[in-house]
């Protein structure tokens, strides 16, 4: 085989020439070590020809900056700086030479390269002049010279160099690459002082940058180091950033005019490393977007709706598991830069618009305003009905839109979703264009997406500007119930037998309901003939697009049982039908009895975890909307599974105190209590008001009320039946009445209807239920006498009640009523504040703390500490009445509370008649006597050592009292623990009673499986009722009772019923001076702070707590303890609060 044929003489043979593959110890074996400036200037000396000699010191000179730029070791570091130091000045003319140039020798041979068409020379110079500059870049010391150089390289003779390589063919990339790379630092060296210079130089500067933008390295092979070297798009980028930096706003703009550099900007981004794309975000809101100096309409050509979409494709970003941070990185800032673009007006992309009015009906004083109500009809007629777009501002968004997928992408819907909330116009035209996708019902990831858009559309608030007139109702019917969402659709959604596209049918028309309600509301508000018949007309078309109220009944009925989330979201739809679409509602019947029958079942049922039901709460509120705007409602039949009629259910679940948001019930049974004339209205407070507080004081007193309300029930049945002749019985009590006073004072026709039923109860109840009904009747003759009611009418009542019990012996409270005026509870309403509350729900307590329920401010002012009366009928109540009968009446109970007495004589003979009820009941023939017994006993023992001296302490008096009413009854869930308590010996330290109990019972597992919570019941209330005294008080504080019981209210086992007595004993604390204590020693202001968090349903009930520890305590004393920050505190928990 012959030799290979060379050509010595060719000028391409070098190309041509295969390279020597040499290894690094070789290369750098041949580079020269510079020690001074002059070694410097020597090796960059002009040479007139291309020897490797040349290039192999233009790469030593390389070598020297990148140890300077690179180096990790000071000392040479700044041994080289020093050098090159010299070496510039010895290079760079004197001020005022203008036939010399800075560099030289290093240009003349980057010029010599170009007329003997090296490439190798080509690319190492300008390579190396780049690194020149962005070594000196940072240096102060070398700004001039610097300066100097780049004045020397945009020198004509010098710019034809590099319109040389930047003329370079594109396969020549290693000679365009390192062009672009120093012009780059040209651009930013001494912030931008040459970069003007770029700009006018622009011809050739930015000669092909479009082409650059797009050369990309394709699938890089080889060496790591060659898979990390920059492409020409990269340097390319890197130049067209640091002009969009340093340039001024009409330089920017001519960049940014050219619709081909921008073009080339953003094809294929998603392609770039992640460092990059990186870099082009941050560059663009940096230089462009946040730049004031230039003018929008520059911006807006940047960001076009084709460039908004290629930013897009970012969200897709490839990720892997060495990038994965890198990927994440860019999809957030990717979705900040494109948030803030399209949101944000005069940005580039987001115009400033007003809602739903498209371009030019904004309606400011218009001809609108000049011209009658004829011209109004006649407007309304020829309003324009867009079936296929809507003229909008937004053009750019509007197409942009259109690209994005929200189905698909959370990014994406989020980004529409910041868009229609920025630009309301947007939301019509996008639905109206977009018909190439159904909302047909099926389960996939696409549907569910899809869902979640309409969602979020729908669920956005309309937009705060209304013109002079109102805007196109298609517009507006669009943005509140989109196309997709039309009634074919939703009824087949209904009617699907899946729960869950049941659930989103039924959720997106109950917010649809609700964003049309907040228009009308604002439409009625105008008062103008123009926005009425917009909201008829609005109304009519979204009544046409929602699906018939039949299928959403029908999709009720077809749940089973105990899927209370689908079952509620229905409920609340069906609720917002009658609401806000009578109209539908009215054409079918619905039997809200029986859901609301077994709904109030369920409730009844409920002893304990209520805190856990808070859907079922929700259907309870539902339906009782739905019943209140029912005409077909019937509240007073009776169900199977209820044995009362629906108003009186709802009087003990209102009653109870375990209901949150009561308000709803109260207002109902008001109206039905007015309609039905079964109270008074007349008295200044309010008689529904006092029947309530009785019946709540009754359910704090024993848990056993069915006899009670039975009772009730019966009552009020008949007296709706027949409320005529009630009202001729009060005219014959009125006429038969002993009052002589001239005044007619009212009363309520219930207490008529109790009094004729009283004999037929009496017939049928047990002694028992007989002895509550009696003690409850002479509560709620007490309370219609403290609200105003005709005395001479009530005594005549309780003395025909007296009669039919008298045989019985346990109406003793019955005759005790009426005889003394009850002290006049300050919580009542007055007939105005209950007006007011139907409308605000209640206003002020004190300052900062407002709002309360009837039920609330009537149980606080229960809560009050009783104060001993002058005498004390307790002492010898219980010698007239055997054993049982003073058990069962309560008189053994007031004896034992008569040793608590302020006066030492009353403590005395209330011992000595103790032991004389011992002997009387030694004797007796009552079952229980010995526990009973034992329990006197032990009570007498613990208190002879202590009357004498004070009083006995008020929480024994209160335990031995209840202990009396759990002994009599073998199945009370005390019993057994009670029965072991007097087991323990026969003195009681009565100093740890309280710590005892709480720990028995909070602490150890109760007696039978689910008597927990009734337990703790027991004990609060036994805590409360035992709170009279400061002295109690301090007891308590000592036992760390409030600690042990705050800490019981955090547990999530506990009842609604318990926490709720947990505040009414830290309330009771405020009456007998403990709300220092309690703030300076128990933190409750942290506390109160942290239930608001927890529990939304009790929050007026710490409203009131907040602001009465706050007016009780001892300011002085709190202050100083607080260091003076307690008033800012509390103001700071008030607004915690409202």
């Amino acid at each position: 085989m012959g030799k290979r044929t060379t050509f010595p003489d060719d000028e391409d043979a070098s190309t041509r020439r295969k390279r020597q593959k040499l290894d690094d110890d070789a290369l750098d074996a041949t580079f020269e070590h510079i020690q001074s400036s002059n070694d410097l200037r020597q090796l960059l000396a002009f040479q007139q020809d291309t020897s490797p000699k040349l290039r192999q010191n233009i790469q030593s000179f390389k070598i020297f900056l990148d140890s300077i730029t690179y180096g990790k070791d000071e000392e040479n570091r700044s041994r080289g700086l020093s050098i090159l130091l010299q070496y510039l000045r010895l290079t760079t003319p004197a001020e005022g030479d203008t036939t010399s140039i800075a560099l030289a020798d290093v240009i003349q041979n980057w010029s010599f390269a170009s007329q003997s068409n090296h490439d190798g020379l080509l690319s190492a110079i300008p390579a190396v002049l780049a690194l020149l500059l962005k070594t000196i870049s940072s240096l102060i010391d070398f700004r001039d010279y610097g300066v100097q150089i780049c004045k020397a390289l945009l020198q004509k003779e010098q710019i034809k160099l590099f319109d040389r390589g930047l003329t370079a063919n594109k396969s020549k990339e290693h000679l365009i690459s390192p062009c672009l790379r120093l012009l780059t630092e040209i651009t930013a060296f001494d912030g931008g002082s040459s970069a003007r210079r770029i700009y006018v130089l622009r011809d050739i500067t930015f000669k092909r940058l479009d082409i650059f933008l797009g050369m990309r390295i394709q699938a890089p092979t080889g060496t790591k180091r060659e898979k990390l070297r920059p492409s020409v798009r990269n340097n390319a980028l890197h130049f067209l950033l640091s002009n969009l930096k340093f340039q001024d706003h009409i330089a920017k703009a001519d960049i940014l005019s050219q619709s081909k550099t921008v073009r080339a900007l953003f094809q294929g981004i998603s392609e770039d490393p992640s460092h990059v794309v990186l870099e082009i975000l941050d560059s663009l809101r940096r230089s462009v977007v946040l730049d004031d100096t230039l003018a929008r309409k520059y911006k807006s050509k940047l960001l076009t709706d084709w460039a908004l979409s290629q930013l897009a494709y970012l969200y897709e970003y490839p990720e892997d598991d060495a990038a994965h941070e890198k990927s994440l990185s860019i999809k957030n800032a990717v979705n900040s830069f494109l948030l803030y673009v399209c949101t944000t007006v005069d940005r580039g992309v987001l115009v400033e618009q007003h809602g739903w009015y498209p371009p030019g009906t904004e309606g400011f004083n218009t001809e609108y305003e000049r011209i009658g109500s004829e011209f109004d009809s006649k407007r309304s007629e020829r309003e324009p009905i867009y079936t296929e777009k809507v003229p909008v501002r937004n053009v750019t968004l509007a197409n942009f839109l259109q690209g994005l997928r929200p189905y698909a992408s959370p990014y994406h819907l989020n980004l529409m979703v910041a868009i229609f909330t920025a630009a309301p116009e947007l939301v019509a035209d996008y639905f109206l264009k977009k018909k190439n996708f159904s909302f047909e019902p099926r389960i996939s990831a696409t549907w569910i997406g899809y869902s979640a858009f309409l969602f979020s559309t729908v669920q956005l608030a309309p937009p705060t500007f209304m013109g002079d007139h109102p805007p196109p109702v298609t517009i507006v019917l669009e943005s509140i119930l989109p196309q997709p969402l039309s009634q074919k659709t939703l009824t087949r959604c209904l009617n699907q037998k899946i729960e869950l596209v049941k659930f989103f049918a039924a959720r997106l028309v109950v917010i649809a309901m609700q964003k049309l309600e907040r228009v009308l509301t604002v439409w009625h508000g105008k008062h103008d003939p123009r926005w009425s018949s917009s909201s008829s007309r609005l109304l009519g078309g979204f009544c046409q697009r929602c699906p018939e109220l039949k299928h959403a009944i029908s999709a009720f009925r077809g749940l089973p049982g105990g899927h209370v989330i689908f079952s509620e979201a229905l409920l609340r739809m069906i609720s917002m039908y009658y609401e806000i679409t009578p109209q539908l509602a009215m054409r079918e019947k619905f039997d809200v009895s029986v859901p609301l029958t077994a709904a109030l079942a369920h409730h009844i049922g409920e002893e304990h975890g209520l805190s856990s039901k808070g859907f079922q709460f929700l259907q309870l509120d539902h339906l009782l909307e739905i019943a209140r705007r029912s005409p077909d409602m019937v509240w007073w039949h009776k169900s199977g599974k209820v044995p009362l009629s629906t108003f009186t259910t709802l009087l003990r679940l209102y009653a109870s105190l375990s209901l949150p948001g009561g308000d709803i019930i109260y207002n109902l049974l008001r109206s039905l209590v007015i309609e039905h004339t079964i109270l008074q209205q007349d008295t200044s407070q309010s008689a529904l008001d006092a029947f309530v507080a009785t019946l709540q004081c009754r359910s704090r007193e024993t848990t056993d009320l069915d006899a009670l309300y039975a009772f009730l029930d019966m009552c009020i049945l008949r007296l709706v039946r027949k409320s005529v002749k009630y009202c001729g019985d009060v005219d014959d009590l009125v006429q038969g009445s002993s009052s002589t006073s001239g005044e007619k004072r009212p009363i309520s026709l219930l207490t008529i209807s109790l009094m004729e039923q009283w004999p037929f109860f009496v017939e049928s109840a047990s002694l028992l239920d007989l002895t509550d009904v009696c003690s409850w009747l002479a509560q709620y003759l007490d309370s219609s006498w403290q609200i105003g009611e005709d005395i001479s009418i009530l005594r005549a009542i309780r003395d025909r009640l007296w009669q039919a019990v008298e045989s019985t012996n346990c109406g003793s409270c019955l005759e005790d009523a009426l005889s003394k005026r009850p002290l006049p509870h300050k919580s009542l309403r007055s007939a105005d504040a209950r007006d007011e509350l139907l409308h605000n729900d209640g206003k002020a307590i004190n300052p900062g703390y407002q709002g309360s329920r009837v039920g609330v401010n009537f149980m606080l002012s229960i809560l009050v500490p009783p104060v001993e009366g002058e005498d004390h009928p307790g002492l010898n109540r219980w010698a007239n009445k055997d054993i049982a009968e003073a058990v069962v009446t309560g008189a053994v109970g007031d004896l034992l509370l008569c040793l608590c007495s302020n006066h030492e004589e009353i403590r005395i003979q209330a011992l000595v008649n103790i032991r004389l009820l011992l002997a009387k009941l030694k004797v007796s023939d009552y079952s229980e006597w010995q526990q009973l017994y034992l329990l006197l006993e032990e009570v007498a023992e613990s208190a002879k050592q202590i009357v004498s001296a004070h009083p006995f302490p008020y929480f024994g008096g209160v335990m031995a009292t209840r202990s009396v009413q759990v002994l009599d009854d073998p199945l009370h869930f005390m019993y057994p623990k009670i029965n072991k308590f007097l087991n323990k010996g026969p003195q009681w330290n009565v100093a740890k009673l309280p710590s005892y109990w709480i720990d028995k019972v909070f602490l150890h597992e109760p007696v039978e499986d689910d008597a927990h919570n009734r337990e703790v019941d027991w004990v609060l209330d036994t805590l409360i009722d035992g709170l009279r005294t400061t002295a109690e008080m301090e007891s308590y504080r000592k036992c760390n009772v409030f600690e042990r019981v705050m800490s019981m209210a955090t547990s999530p086992s506990v009842s609604l019923r318990c926490s709720e007595k947990i505040l009414h004993l830290l309330y009771r604390c405020t009456f007998v001076d403990g709300s220092t204590t309690l703030i300076t020693r128990c933190g409750v202001l942290s506390w109160i702070r942290v239930q608001v968090s927890l529990s939304g349903g009790r929050r007026e009930q710490l409203k009131l707590l907040a602001g009465r520890l706050h007016e009780t305590c001892d300011m002085d004393r709190v202050t100083e303890w607080s260091g003076g920050t307690i008033d800012s505190f509390v103001k700071l928990l008030a607004n915690i609060i409202l």
